[in-house]
This record gives C-alpha cells, structure tokens and sequence, in this order.
C-alpha cells in the first residue's frame, strides 16, 4: 500500500437550413431536458439580422472554431465578433446542445444581452435564452433577469448566464468556465517565473507538473465528496485550489522562501503521516465520513501524492541544490498530513 516511505507497491457540414428554423424548431430537433419560460413564446419569430450571420468565407475560416474561447479570450484576444459568427456555425450544427452551455444559443444570449459582438438587441437576448437548456426555475430567472435589463435600458456588458445559475448542471459549466481563466493565469504566472531557467531545469520542472496534475486529478476525485449535483463544480474546484497552491509554493521559492528540515523532522512527518493512513485504510469497506470518499480512493491518491513528493525532490535538487532532499520530503509530508486529517 502507498504511505509516506520511499516504496512505492500495492494497487497503485457547412448548411443553412437551422438559421431559417425558429426557435421552436430549433427546440424540436434538439430536445430539451426541461420547459422553458411560457414568456418566451413571442420571441421565436424574432428575425437574426442577416449582417450578423457568417458568410461563405467565415464559415471556411471558422471551420473548428470554439465559440466560448473566442468570446472571453482565456489566453488570447478576445474577439466577440468571430465568435458571434462562430456560435451560428455552431447553432447550426447542433454543437454544444445542450451540452455545452457557453456555445451557441448560450453565447448568442451574452453578446445580444452585452452588445459585445454584435449591436445590443435584448429581443434576440429573450429568443437565444429561450434555446439555452437547463433547470426550470433557472431559465425563468434568466429571463426575467434579461426583461429587468431591457426595462433598465441597462448599458453593461458583463451579462453572464451564470449570473443565474441554480442547478448543480449549472454551477459545473461555470466553476470549468472559471478554471478556464485560472488556468491561463496560472500559466502566465509560471511561464514569467520560468522563461530564465535553464532547459534542464525547465524539463526537469514539466516532470515534476506531471506529477502534480496527477496527483491534483487523483485527490480532487477521491478525497472530496462528490455526491449531489453540484459534484462536478465540488471537483474542479478542489483541484483548482491545489493549482493555486503549487503555483504559490514556486512563487515563494523563487524568493528565496526554501524549506529547511532536519532528517529528524522528517522520520517524525513520516511517522505520523503512516499512523493516519494506517488507521483510514483499517476498514477498507467503510466511508471515510463523506459519502463518496473511501480508503481505496485514498489509496489511489496517496499513491500519486507520493510520486508527486519524489518528484519535488528530483526537480528541487537541480533547480534548488542548497535544499536537502529530506527538507522537500518533510515539507510534502507535513501538507499531505492536514490533507489526510481532514477525511478522518
């Protein structure tokens, strides 16, 4: 079984013809998982301005687009105009109904409501909202959310449909919609802090976020309780808060922040972080006070934790000589315990 020791056993088509559909056709052919708002009736016959459909050679040029990272721009530009023309392809297409909530009709309903993309015209805003899928009581508050707007003569631009978000579906497509942004942060963050390294430090560093990512999937998925809808934001979150932490850590490593152990503080880490493990893995058929997180998924997150420690070790000895290989060890070790003493 893997614990804190260095032994690493056990189980270790290009078309036309949906844009001429209205918006209870459109409905018709891709089949809605809930009702949506009896409001809504009025604005299906709401015409899209030619103007704003793709040409013949947008289409060509935006053959494999993504609506959703064009619009908001993760880590480029943005460009509202592409992906006003790019959710139509996708409209067409069927792509991302209802499974993606940012494409399409989703992404029609912001750049319509935010005037970012194309001009602002809330009356395509209600017929593109009408489209979106999801719970009930959400696409009744979106709505009336939209009319307050239009009422208001509201002027903004940061309209967002999970600014009304009540479903678990929800609150997963929004908390991945975040990570998206956080994900290229993190990216810029590092990229600034390792562009002087050398390339031995540089491959030695991609290694060790192997590692990471693998222990980061493996604890976010079996050491956090995932039942109820809301598991899939539950996961992405947990495993965006070990992201931040990793990138915090380097961030004060390379102030100079290191760690300093002795051997001594170590075996006594190592001895306790076996002593919790022991007594979570002593009755491997039970939960582990929450409803999904068992001993097995905890083994399974304690094997890639522990290549993930060795993996600090490796990269810290190149990038980092003056820290000894027990001052990593100690300093994993003693993260790895607050983790475990949580799930007792």
């Amino acid at each position: 079984m893997c614990v804190g020791n260095l032994t690493l056993t056990g189980s270790c088509a290009l078309g036309f013809v949906l844009l001429s559909l209205s918006s209870v056709a459109y409905a018709q052919q891709h089949q809605r998982n809930n009702q949506r708002p009896p409001a809504c009736d009025p604005y299906d016959k709401v015409p899209v301005p030619v103007a704003d459909l793709p040409t013949l050679k947008d289409r060509q040029v935006l053959a494999s687009c993504n609506s959703q990272d064009l619009y908001f721009g993760f880590d480029h530009p943005a460009d509202p105009v592409k992906a006003r023309k790019c959710a139509y392809i996708e409209r067409e297409t069927g792509k991302g109904v209802p499974e993606t909530v940012f494409g399409a009709a989703g992404l029609l309903t912001m750049i319509y409501a935010n005037g970012k993309g194309a001009a602002r015209n809330f009356d395509l805003a209600f017929k593109f909202a009408c489209e979106v899928d999801g719970a009930l009581a959400e696409n009744d508050y979106r709505f009336k959310h939209l009319l307050k707007l239009k009422k208001e003569h509201w002027s903004g631009d940061n309209f967002n449909l999970c600014d009304d978000a009540t479903s678990g579906f929800m609150q997963g497509f929004c908390a991945g919609l975040q990570e998206d942004f956080d994900h290229a942060e993190r990216t810029r963050k590092l990229s600034a802090m390792t562009v002087k390294w050398t390339p031995a430090e540089q491959t030695a560093f991609r290694e060790l976020q192997k590692a990471a990512s693998a222990y980061f999937e493996a604890s976010s998925r079996n050491e956090v309780d995932l039942s109820g809808t809301g598991r899939a934001a539950f996961e992405i979150e947990a495993e965006a808060s070990l992201n931040d932490d990793f990138v915090a850590a380097v961030e004060r490593f390379e102030k100079g922040q290191l760690p300093k152990f002795m051997p001594s503080d170590f075996s006594k880490s190592d001895a306790e972080l076996n002593s919790i493990y022991s007594k979570i893995q002593a009755d491997p058929n039970n939960t582990v006070g929450l409803s999904t997180v068992t001993p097995q998924g905890i083994q399974i997150a304690e094997c890639a934790w522990l290549r993930y420690r060795e993996a600090w070790v490796k990269f810290g000895q190149l990038k980092y000589p003056s820290v000894t290989p027990d001052s990593w060890r100690t300093l994993l070790t003693q993260g790895r315990i607050k983790v475990l003493k949580s799930l007792t």
